[in-house]
């Protein structure tokens, strides 16, 4: 069976010089917001078309008005306040910070928070788009609940909220990207992950997009067999953290049942290259172990984390590894 490999961009991007000014500007009250608009609608086709002059064949947004991945949803949908002053928290254990948004009310999706990024992304993007949103499960850990009573309660609406922000954008992308770091981070009981994952499956059943699971920062080998429970397209692993070789074994041991799989092969989190050869050979020795007949090549975390000066360089060698990994399979 021959494998489709594609060179998958992770989500998140760093915002260009020009709208960061612009967004800087507006926050003073020193620019109309028609201009800032316009803005960004340039730069969004200026990532897209980067992204595309790189190699990528599967494009984002990038989310470059988002200050963090919750944010459009805690700013836009009813039942969330945003602290005033304050309320930074730190994003597991990277140097960036988002806003704790708490919940005061029921949370309902008054509106879509991020359909016109994606509608404006399909009108102008030249190939296929993901869009990449926060999965229930850390989304529900990442808030300060003072509504609910119980976590079952507060996934149950965010779910909700996510499943008509996806039947809104569906139209304009051709896969969907959940980020649940929390199911393989070893802190979170295995019964919350379970609630999760229910929750998930939920989600996914409302939509016939290919749909993602993203996890990323820790080595999801105690969460592997829970996972097998996801009734989804595929699942995406951060091979910075996972040893390939233990991954192998694991996939050997348990299987792997989804169509598609996310390895994110590069490090996000900084500017060093991955050698080519080596990654991909790495990665074609270990999808001798799964079933899956589409493989996305990607970063192990978002790109918003890096400078822009850097990000090319970034997605280029994501592209090469995608690259050499077809032409050691099938010879091009």
């Amino acid at each position: 069976m021959r494998i489709k490999v594609v060179a998958a961009h992770p989500g998140g991007y760093p915002r260009p010089p020009e709208l960061r000014k612009a967004i800087d500007a507006y926050s003073a009250k020193k620019l109309d917001y028609t201009v800032l608009r316009d803005t960004f609608e340039r730069n969004l086709t200026k990532v897209l078309d980067e992204q595309c002059e790189e190699g990528l064949d599967l494009l984002t947004t990038g989310h470059l008005m988002w200050d963090d991945v919750f944010r459009p949803f805690t700013s836009t949908w009813a039942g969330f306040e945003l602290p005033e002053v304050g309320g930074y928290y730190r994003y597991y254990e990277l140097n960036f910070y988002y806003k704790r948004a708490v919940v005061k009310e029921q949370i309902r999706p008054t509106r879509p928070a991020t359909a016109t990024e994606h509608y404006i992304a399909s009108t102008v993007a030249p190939r296929p788009l993901k869009a990449s949103l926060p999965g229930p499960l850390t989304f529900a850990l990442h808030v300060d609940d003072q509504y609910y009573n119980n976590v079952d309660e507060l996934m149950a609406d965010l779910t909700r909220a996510l499943a008509y922000e996806i039947s809104e954008i569906e139209q304009f992308v051709d896969y969907i990207q959940l980020e649940e770091p929390a199911l393989v981070d070893p802190e979170v009981p295995g019964e919350l992950k379970a609630l999760g994952i229910e929750y998930i499956n939920l989600l996914s059943s409302y939509t016939d997009t290919p749909l993602l699971v993203k996890t990323y920062f820790k080595n999801p080998e105690n969460s592997y067999k829970l996972m097998l429970d996801l009734r989804v397209d595929g699942i995406g692993f951060d091979m910075t953290f996972w040893n390939y070789d233990e991954a192998k074994d694991l996939f050997a041991e348990y299987g792997y049942p989804y169509p598609l799989i996310d390895f994110g092969v590069t490090d996000a989190l900084n500017v060093k290259l991955e050698p080519i050869e080596e990654t991909a050979a790495k990665l074609l020795n270990l999808i001798e172990e799964v079933d899956a007949n589409e493989i996305h090549v990607s970063a192990n975390y978002r790109y918003d984390v890096l400078p822009y000066s850097y990000i090319r360089k970034k997605m280029r060698r994501l592209a090469e590894i995608a690259f050499k990994l077809r032409e050691l399979a099938y010879g091009g």
